[in-house]
């Protein structure tokens, strides 16, 4: 690499071999610099525009496109590849022709404009056999087969081409081709379900690759091996190729590759039910994938790893979150699909009526300079016409594709829908369980209540009243200020005091200043209190206590002194466990129950 450089600096030495010096040093780059790459092959350029020799500024163009391949910065690469064409059409070298063709098929490819990458492949494979050029020829069936892998079963055409283009490779000894087509056929045999072979095959590229300091060849293959192996159950072994993907993918700076890489890993947790992990990694690929464009694959697949992720360990807020967002970048990617369809259609339209007008034009010349070719001319004219009807189908039946496909979507957009509202519907049902818990009680307490006094009994009601018109009141809220929550508590102690007297006390120790900022679930205090009544005794002699205080600014607590019935109370499980699962759907920060000091204690946390 030195001595390439040593030459392309030498001003003594003739320009073509300086120039062969710089291009050289630019395919050496492109797979793992694609920086110093591009600016080799930007001086080659420079030097080619200065001595006006356009077959050399062509090759420099193809380089700067491939750079910026590797880089997944596609518009660039197809616009310096375009003008490395244009020129190429005008010195005549249908040989580099071929593989600049074939390069633009496989940005196409990439970006699944499969028609389009048919098209450019073709056109490079129809040049490689016009010139008996074997190993472009290698390099289009090469292209073809991973077409044809693109859709399903159509397994066997694959294996053909990739068959064809191994026996050339290998006649030629072309390194770097070899490694392409053992990864392809790895590929296959992966699809295939023979992990054996998938496996076999990926070492082989993967041993070339390395070998040759392919870097972006050596990490696309350590991303296969490690889909091999978690396949396989070898999760270690995968992890530690996905390791070294991402150390590559930073190196060479392909970010979308380096998103597809922290998805996977992400993936590869939740196999292993590692969920905060899986978390980790995939929001990573979200952030990638955000920076790269705000609708993308990488997107859309952090945003469905972090939905399960989180629901498979039963946060439902954050699943719930990340749904949302995984359907709207879906809707923006096929907004966006559509719009880009719309236009291509316009170009073909208006491409259509240009081509008509020309006819037409020449179709009046000729009537007025040769009356003799009239029948020949209107020929022409059914012949166009003809050609339009055709046009006008194939738009139609592109239309309509177009309509069955966007049902397809809507189909799966409603599926999600139902998933999300599945999950609405979890906390309102918790929400719903306490209104009637809490009147069976009161109820309770008032029938005993009417046959010991009646005047307490008209005060009980009055404050029964107050209390129930604020669960009616807040029956739609998922959390409430804590000083609205406090006012009911002290309507509910007061029936409760009714009830038993001096048996019974509550006592409560809330700063002033986190009344009105923080906020809990609707009934917490009601619930746990009430908890506290159903399953401990009271008397004159041992009442019972609960205090309720903040601990640390961050939790509320509240605490009984424990003294249990000698009968249990029979449960309806809707207390304390309502309380947990309410507050699994608000927040990470989980509500810990248990005995503490000849006491029992709640800490719920306030949001």
């Amino acid at each position: 690499m030195d001595s390439l450089w040593r030459l392309s600096r030498n001003t003594r030495l003739p320009d073509t071999v300086r120039l062969a010096a710089l291009h050289r040093l630019g395919f050496r780059y492109v797979h793992h610099d694609p920086d110093s790459a591009r600016m080799a092959a930007r001086m080659q350029l420079a030097l080619a525009r200065e001595k006006e020799l356009p077959d050399w500024q062509a090759r420099a163009l193809n380089v700067i496109g491939l750079s910026y391949r590797y880089q997944s910065r596609y518009d660039e690469a197809l616009q310096h590849y375009e003008q490395s064409i244009a020129l190429l059409e005008k010195t005549g070298d249908r040989n580099y022709m071929s593989a600049v063709y074939g390069n633009m098929g496989g940005v196409f490819q990439v970006q699944s404009n499969f028609p389009k990458a048919i098209e450019y492949i073709t056109k490079s494979l129809a040049l490689a056999e016009e010139t008996g050029d074997r190993k472009k020829m290698a390099d289009g069936y090469i292209g073809i087969a991973t077409i044809y892998f693109e859709t399903p079963n159509n397994e066997a055409k694959v294996l053909e081409y990739l068959e064809k283009s191994l026996e050339i490779y290998e006649a030629l000894n072309h390194r770097e081709g070899l490694a392409l087509a053992y990864g392809n056929l790895s590929s296959v045999y992966l699809e295939l379900d023979d992990l054996d072979k998938a496996l076999y095959y990926n070492n082989k590229a993967f041993d070339i690759q390395e070998k040759d300091d392919n870097l972006y060849g050596a990490a696309t293959s350590l991303h296969n091996r490690a889909v091999i192996h978690s396949f396989q159950g070898r999760y270690e072994e995968a992890l530690a190729d996905f390791n070294r993907e991402v150390a590559i993918f930073k190196t060479i700076g392909d970010e979308e590759a380096l998103a597809d890489a922290y998805n996977s890993m992400g993936d590869l947790w939740i196999q292993q039910q590692r969920y905060p992990l899986a978390i980790q990694m995939c929001r990573q690929g979200l952030d990638i994938g955000r920076r790269v464009g705000s609708a993308n694959l990488r997107v859309i697949d952090a945003c469905a790893c972090l939905y399960q992720a989180y629901r498979l360990q039963g946060q439902y807020k954050p699943a719930l979150e990340y749904l949302e967002q995984l359907s709207a970048t879906k809707d923006s990617l096929q907004r966006d699909e559509t719009a880009q369809k719309l236009k291509e259609m316009e170009l073909q339209r208006q491409a259509a009526i240009d081509s008509l007008g020309r006819e037409q034009e020449k179709f009046r010349i000729e009537m007025a300079h040769q009356q003799t070719l009239r029948r020949k001319d209107s020929t022409m004219g059914v012949l166009t016409v003809i050609g339009l009807g055709i046009l006008v189908v194939a738009l139609a039946f592109w239309v309509r594709m177009l309509y069955f496909r966007r049902r397809a979507q809507l189909l799966q957009l409603r599926s999600e829908e139902m998933e999300k509202q599945q999950l609405l519907n979890e906390i309102a049902l918790l929400r719903t369980q306490v209104n009637p818990h809490f009147l069976f009680n009161s109820l309770s307490i008032l029938s005993s209540l009417v046959q010991v006094n009646a005047d307490l009994a008209e005060q009980f009601i009055e404050q029964l009243s107050r209390s129930y018109r604020y669960i009616l009141e807040q029956k739609e809220q998922s959390l409430v200020p804590l000083r609205t929550e406090l006012e009911f508590i002290k309507a509910y102690s007061f029936l409760l005091q009714i009830r038993f007297e001096n048996k019974f006390n509550l006592h409560v120790e809330l700063p002033d200043e986190l009344l009105d900022t923080r906020k809990i679930a609707p009934l917490t205090l009601q619930l746990l209190i009430e908890n506290a009544v159903k399953h401990n005794r009271m008397s004159l002699k041992e009442p019972l206590s609960v205090s309720v205080f903040v601990e640390n600014g961050e939790t509320l607590v509240v605490k009984n002194n424990l003294q249990p019935r000698n009968t249990p109370a029979v449960s309806t499980g809707v207390g304390l466990q309502n309380i947990k699962d309410r507050y699994a759907l608000l927040t990470e920060r989980p509500v810990w129950a248990g005995e503490m000091e000849e006491a029992f204690v709640v800490k719920t946390p306030l949001l």
